[in-house]
């Protein structure tokens, strides 16, 4: 049912599902603004961070939230204790999440948590819930995430399973949820679109080009949304939870997380392909890509995030931070160092050249962020503190009100030429750019435009009052662009006054502050809907007159919407609350701040603070320890999972166990920093957490010491053969990296068939090749493989290989004795010419047997060179049981 944009009603989100108001919010919010990135087996330590963040959420909220398990009460009661210290009641709120790779995987999951009014613990009989499927699906059991044997599959694991599973996680999830404690979230995950992914651009001669981009971003949110109604002129609540699908969530999430070659690529299916949850690429695109693992591109989402945090309500206090859960301590030098001044050589060369792309991926979203947060703050603080000023100091709005005036010839005309640029931009699905010049309008054209009606922007030569009364109605003649910009600098500058203000002062500020972020709501719901139907339309400025023609189209969609009368009510009930001076000053400094860059697209963002939760942060527990110092020189080592390329904490259970402590350590590190605790409150509730997690002090300095034998930083292949130790110790280990390389060796077809036969003759353990040359083959690498496969795992059980006939070691003697024979019967035969032929022939044998028996000596001995070489570089298993206790 429609609400009366006169009579505008709650869309903050105060009140529950079932129309009952929830309890009343805490003194101040700390909102969480999560983005996970990380890949392969980093998802145990990423689950580890997950649990903890749950906990602390529901921990600092009470209420009807899902309580902690026995093991964590103490831990619960840390966290609320320090979120509610000195009379203030913090409460930690994750609201919008992003994930990449095994970080979709985790923020799926929490999203689902938080949506649901559900817990990442819900059953917690052996220990916590999450841990336990982590610790389950890394364990690689033939038959389950690795295929058995004979099972058709293009890739490693076993896609399939691994989204059954998932999907079995998400609903664990939210069949444990309460209606009454879900709360708001938005979630992104992203994916890389296999084949041609493009768009098209145009540069200054018109020629067009082609840009590859092969970012895919998905969008699932349960977040009450105004929407509004431009034919009733209405606006309504849209109640909205797009992460109840848990199938189509868990296929986003499994996407994400298709590691190449490991997994298989997802189909993406129509309602996959629908907006929402696809925010990118574009409708324009069909459903039906295939996706591989989001982390390929490395493409974590902070723009889409930060729009999503400017849209957020806001009722009270609150302090914004973006979270960025990535582990890793950047981007190391050992491979591309280069130790002197001679040249390298082609090795160093060429790591590097696998090394700088990761760099640029990180340094990229190092950039953006930095580039984000500046616009989030330059944007506003100068135009900010104006207002600020200008609030309270009469004679200085006396100067703003006349440079004002004074300026609003030049904001008007460049409000002209941005909004007609903006305008297309939407309206253009092949993505215009700036690149082309045809977007540059000249001031003739902006001269045509200002001549005809135009209800998007004011006349250069009227008046600087908010609104125009029209037939006893208000009317906004500024604009959707100016309307949130206006709002947004009123409600900052509230926000800014809660921070400081007396208790006793703050009702009327909350009042204040909830009605002009409900307005924020209402204004970004018109632009939402000026947006739908620019979208639609057919706007153009290559035509002559193409300008003049796209303004007029503008208009027509002002007009259709009623913009102008739904944001003079809108702002005609703002000035009720706040006063008419505090939204003319804001007006006004819109005009001077934005006149020279009014046709700068704008970037919606917010003030934020960063905050990087990675594993290579000193664990306060260990200060006064030796091994403390060993724990920070190993950083991000510290981790099985960083180890093999990021799949080392698939080696045992016992190390996926310790990735997950240390992710729990780890961000009680970070967020009680964050939350203002003293390292000795860090170090007690650190040791609380090894408490919940059934881990003594002793094993933890053991577990150290042990990591930094056995993972130097100049491991190389030492880590691998760790690794392999450590699966050979168990009978499921061992059946673990059976299956593992057999699968290898079957889906080695990938590359192609005939590539694929020739890998399953030379190292596949069972396989009997039908051609001679690949029998040739096989036999001639058979001491070689029995070799690698013995140096691999334990118990290899290897088919003999058949020897090929030429290789007999009796074929030598045979031939000899032919020859024997030919020339006996050379020298009993009469007849003078078949003599001659038997000598021949005994001749030709002869030399065939000499050239087969040098030919199978040379083969032979290669054959043994070649094992010896692998004998050398693989070492042997080690016999010892390592102790897992």
């Amino acid at each position: 049912m429609g609400v009366s944009a006169g009579h505008p009603r709650d869309i903050s989100g105060c009140e529950d599902r079932d129309g009952g108001e929830t309890e009343s919010m805490s003194d101040h919010e700390i909102r969480i603004a999560l983005v996970l990135n990380g890949g392969v087996s980093l998802a145990v330590w990423m689950g580890g961070v997950t649990h903890e963040l749950d906990l602390i959420r529901r921990a600092s909220g009470g209420g009807s939230r899902p309580a902690a398990q026995p093991y964590d009460e103490v831990l619960a009661a840390r966290w609320k204790e320090l979120c509610h210290r000195d009379g203030e009641q913090r409460r930690l709120v994750v609201d919008v999440i992003a994930g990449t790779s095994a970080g979709g995987l985790n923020g799926s999951l929490l999203a689902t948590a938080i949506s649901h009014g559900s817990t990442l613990d819900p059953d917690g009989d052996n220990g916590p819930w999450l841990r336990q499927r982590w610790v389950g699906l890394g364990s690689l059991e033939v038959g389950k995430l690795v295929p058995a044997a004979g099972k058709p599959s293009s890739s490693v694991l076993d896609g399939d399973f691994f989204l059954k599973e998932l999907n079995s996680l998400l609903e664990g999830v939210a069949d444990a949820g309460k209606a009454s404690a879900a709360e708001p979230v938005t979630l992104f995950v992203t994916a890389s679109g296999l084949g041609i992914q493009q768009f098209e651009a145009k540069d200054a001669a018109g020629q067009r080009f082609v840009v590859p981009d092969h970012r895919y971003l998905y969008c699932f949110t349960s977040e009450r949304a105004a929407k509004y109604d431009g034919k009733n002129r209405s606006f309504s609540v849209k109640e909205n939870n797009g992460l109840k699908n848990t199938n189509l969530l868990a296929r986003a999430a499994r996407a994400s997380a298709s590691f190449p070659v490991a997994f298989g690529p997802v189909l993406e299916t129509p309602k996959m392909g629908d907006a929402p949850p696809r925010m990118q690429p574009g409708p324009h695109q069909e459903s039906g890509a295939w996706l591989v693992d989001g982390g390929v591109l490395d493409n974590a989402p902070f723009a889409p995030v930060l729009d999503v945090v400017a849209r957020r309500p806001v009722t009270g206090r609150a302090t914004r931070y973006v979270l960025y859960v990535v582990p890793s301590a950047g981007i190391g030098s050992a491979e591309t160092r280069l130790v002197d001044a001679n040249q390298p050589n082609w090795r160093v060369a060429a790591l590097s050249a696998v090394q700088y792309p990761r760099e640029v991926d990180f340094r990229s979203d190092v950039e953006q962020l930095e580039r984000l947060l500046l616009e989030a703050d330059a944007s506003w603080s100068d135009s900010q503190r104006l207002f600020d000023r200008c609030i309270q100091q009469p004679p200085e709005r006396d100067r703003l009100r006349a440079a004002a005036q004074m300026l609003l010839p030049a904001y008007s005309r460049g409000r002209a030429a941005g909004g007609v640029w903006e305008a297309v931009t939407i309206a253009t699905h092949d993505q215009s750019t700036v690149l082309d010049a045809a977007t540059a309008l000249s001031e003739a054209q902006i001269d045509d435009i200002l001549a005809t009606k135009h209800p998007w922007v004011p006349g250069p030569d009227g008046s600087m009052l908010p609104l125009r009364i029209e037939a006893g109605n208000p009317c906004w003649d500024w604009g959707t662009g100016a309307a949130e910009r206006v709002v947004r600098l009123v409600l900052r500058s509230l926000r800014t006054q809660i921070d400081s203000a007396a208790r006793e002062e703050r009702a009327d500020l909350d009042r204040r502050l909830k009605a002009t972020s409900d307005s924020l709501q209402r204004v970004l719901a018109v632009r939402d809907e000026l947006s739908d139907e620019l979208a639609k339309a057919d706007l153009d400025l290559q035509p002559a007159g193409g300008a003049e023609a796209v303004a007029v189209g503008l208009t027509d969609i002002f007009e259709l919407l009623q913009v102008q009368r739904a944001l003079g009510d809108e702002f005609a009930a703002l000035i009720k609350v706040v006063g008419i001076d505090v939204v003319e000053t804001a007006l006004e400094v819109e005009v001077v701040s934005r006149c020279t860059s009014a046709r700068t697209p704008q970037q919606r963002s917010a003030p934020f603070q960063f905050l990087r939760l990675g594993p290579d942060i000193p664990l306060t527990l260990l200060d006064e320890l030796p091994e403390g110092s060993i724990a920070n020189d190993l950083k991000d080592r510290i981790l099985y999972g960083t180890q093999v390329g990021h799949f080392g904490a698939f080696g045992a259970a016992d190390w996926r166990r310790w990735d997950w402590l240390m992710g729990r350590l780890h961000c009680v590190a970070h967020l009680g920093a964050m939350l203002g605790a003293d390292p000795d409150w860090i170090r007690e509730t650190q040791r609380q957490v090894l408490e919940a997690e059934d881990w003594k002090i002793g094993k933890v300095l053991e577990r150290i010491q042990r990591l930094a034998n056995d993972f130097p930083a100049d491991a190389g292949m030492g880590a691998l053969t760790t690794m392999r130790n450590e699966l050979n110790t168990t009978r499921e280990g061992i059946a673990t990296t059976k299956g593992l390389a057999d699968r290898m060796v079957a889906v080695s077809g990938g590359l192609s068939p005939v590539f694929g036969n020739w890998v399953k003759a030379v190292a596949g353990r069972k396989q009997q090749p039908g051609s001679w040359l690949l029998q040739c083959a096989r036999w001639f690498t058979e001491p070689a493989r029995q070799t690698a496969w013995h140096r691999l795992v334990k118990s290899a059980d290897l088919t003999p290989a058949r020897q090929p006939l030429i290789f007999q070691r009796w074929l030598p003697v045979a031939l000899l004795a032919a020859v024997v024979l030919l020339l006996v019967a050379a020298g009993v035969v009469d007849v003078a010419a078949v003599r001659i032929i038997f000598a021949l022939l005994a001749g030709l044998v002869l030399a065939v047997g000499a050239a087969v028996m040098a030919g199978t000596w040379y083969v032979r001995r290669q054959r043994k060179r070649i094992q010896l070489w692998i004998e050398n570089r693989l070492p042997p298993i080690s016999p010892e049981p390592r102790d897992r206790s």
